[in-house]
This record gives structure tokens, sequence and C-alpha cells, in this order.
């Protein structure tokens, strides 16, 4: 007979009685259901990340306002980090992501009301929104890493599924406020799933916060910080570069397309041979492809330069990303406070670098 674990029990959640072998198995079991509900998210935010630099151009009052609602976004991501780990450990997988999910829906949904509208600021609300979906989203990973490194690039692989689907839904050519409401549609998918989903809380434990600091650690945050800020300053300039060339919307949407495939191909591959990617080599090669590609973004104008640049950044993020990821877990499994600590940072960084470049 299974002996239970009674630290692990609390009144009203069955799944902490569970022994720590149930759990990891559960979790195995899981790993391609998290992979898709980050699908789904990394898809909704594509749709969303392609038209709402030139709609928050169209809309702002005044020009310094234009990369507001981008970097409300990835506040909105920033500031969830916290809640979405904690709540997590008190109510359990399946209502968390839930909750994250309903909020991407609902920013979806006002977000293209605000469109039809012509309001600005309810434009800021729902992409703020939107981006609080976001930063529940970005813990798929880490509830699989917490049992192996492997598991958690699967599920970062999960972004492919939606570079994939992103051409398709771009073809559509939609209106920009129904974007906007296939990206609602799409969270209410991830929330369908979620509810599939092992109740029991996450295993991440409890420690103080100086669990896990080392330079691994240090390391891993510190490169992730400045690939996000590049890549925001990127995914903003780039779209408004290409409208202000007079470029069509399908050239927009399928640089896009390009550069979003670009974003997860390597986590593919890191997924099944992780070793390919060791961790300073894959920090070094990655920062150096998007260093090299915002500065081509920023100092060229023709639609070709501008297209390449956007999927050497894309490739270079996704480098760093695994190797940011691989060595954030070779160590020691860092707290769950570590790992809010650690996206906080990333999402911060992507904030500052979507106001620096409006400033």
């Amino acid at each position: 007979m299974t002996q239970l674990i009674e630290t692990q029990m609390r009144i009203g959640q069955l799944g902490c009685a569970c022994p720590t072998s149930f759990l990891e198995e559960q979790n195995d079991n899981h790993r391609f259901l998290l992979a898709a509900a980050y699908g789904l998210a990394v898809l909704a935010q594509a749709l969303v990340l392609t038209l709402l630099p030139e709609q928050s151009r169209l809309l702002a009052p005044t020009i310094t306002l234009i990369g507001l609602p981008f970097a409300l976004l990835l506040v909105g991501a920033a500031i969830a980090t916290f809640p979405a780990t904690f709540l997590l450990d008190a109510f359990g997988r399946r209502a968390a992501f839930a909750l994250g999910a309903s909020l991407g829906a609902a920013g979806g949904i006002l977000s293209a009301f605000a469109l039809i509208h012509a309001n600005f600021y309810a434009l800021c609300l729902g992409a703020f929104w939107l981006g609080l979906a976001q930063g529940f989203a970005l813990f798929y990973r880490h509830i699989a890493a917490q049992f192996s490194t492997r598991a958690g690039l699967i599920v970062f692989a999960g972004g492919i599924g939606a570079a994939l689907a992103a051409p398709a839904l771009f073809t559509l050519r939609p209106n920009p406020a129904s974007t906007l409401l296939i990206a609602a549609g799409l969270h209410i998918i991830a929330l369908a799933l979620s509810t599939r989903l092992p109740h029991f809380n996450q295993v991440i434990q409890k420690t103080s916060m100086l669990f896990g600091l080392s330079w691994g650690y240090i390391g891993a945050t510190s490169a992730g910080a400045a690939a996000w800020f590049i890549m925001s300053a990127g995914m903003l300039h780039g779209p408004l570069t290409l409208a202000g060339c007079s470029a069509p919307y399908s050239t927009i949407s399928g640089v896009m397309g390009g550069h979003l495939i670009a974003m997860y191909a390597p986590s593919v591959i890191a997924a099944r041979w992780p070793l390919l990617f060791p961790p300073l080599p894959s920090l070094g090669i990655g920062l150096g492809l998007m260093i090299f590609g915002v500065a081509r973004i920023f100092s060229n104008s023709t639609i070709l330069s501008i297209s390449m640049s956007l999927i050497v950044i894309g490739i270079g993020w996704s480098i760093t990303n695994i190797g940011c990821f691989q060595l954030l877990y070779q160590e020691r499994r860092p707290s769950r406070a570590m790992l809010a600590l650690h996206d906080l940072s990333l999402l911060s960084a992507a904030a500052l670098g979507a106001l620096a470049f409006t400033a």
C-alpha cells in the first residue's frame, strides 16, 4: 500500500497527499498538455503583437505614447509572475492557469472593443490584461522543468505549433478587431485545456528567496534579461518600420510568421538533443546574433533587410533562452520565489526595451 506524505497534506486538497513518485508520473503524462497550452498562449501573443504596434500608432494621441500598449502588455506579464507562482501553490495548477487564461480572454475582447471604438486607453488596459495572462503562461515551462530540464524544453518547444499555425491565420486576413477576438478564443481553448491538468499543487520546494541564488542563476537571469530587452525593441521597431516602408499587410504578417518560427524552431532541436546547446556557448552565440540583428534593423530601412534581421533576432532569442533555461536548472532547482524573480527580470527588461524605443 502506498504511503502518504503527511507533511504535504492539506484540508480540501487531496492531491497534496499523493507521494512524490505519483506526482512525477502525472507531470510526465501531462507535459504535452502543458506544451499545447503554452503554444496556444504563444499563438495568441503572436496575433496581438503583429497588429499592436501599428494600431497603437493609429490611435495614440501623441507619438510618445505609441509604445505604451506594447509596454503595458509586458508590464502586465511582469506583474503576474509572483502571483502566478503563489497561486499555483495555494490553489493548484488547474485553478491558477484557468485564471490566467480567463484574463487573456477578457483582455482580447476588451482590446477588440477598443479598436472598434477607437479608444486608445481601452486598448492599453486590454493589452495589460493580455500581459497578465502571458505572465501565468510562462510558468508552464517551469512546472515541467521541476522534474527534468528536457521536459521544460519540450514545453518551451510547444511554441513551434503556434509558429506554424500563425501564417495560416494571417492568410485569412481578418480585420484587427477580429484578430484580437481570435486571440481571446485561443485563451478560452487554453482555459479548457487547463481543466484537464492535475489539480495538485506544484512541487517547487518552499525555501527562502536565497535558495537557488548562484552564479548560474545570476548569469541565466542577466543574459535572459538582455535577450528580452533586445527582442522587445526589435519587435516594436520592426513592424512599424515595415509599415513606414509601405510594406503591405501580407508582407508584414509573413515576416512576423517567419520571425515566430525562428523563435521556436531551435527549441524543437534542443528538446530532442539538449547537448547540442551547451549553456555558456549558447548564451554567447544567441546574444551575438540578437545584437547583430537589432543593429541592422535600426540602421537599415529596406524591407528585405528588416525582414532578415527579425528572423536573425528570433533565432538568437531562442538560442539564448535555451542556454538560460539549461543554466538555470543545471545545478539545483531554484525556489518558486527565485523562478518568479527570474521571469520578472526578463519581462521587466522587455518592458524597458519597448519604453526605450519610444523615449
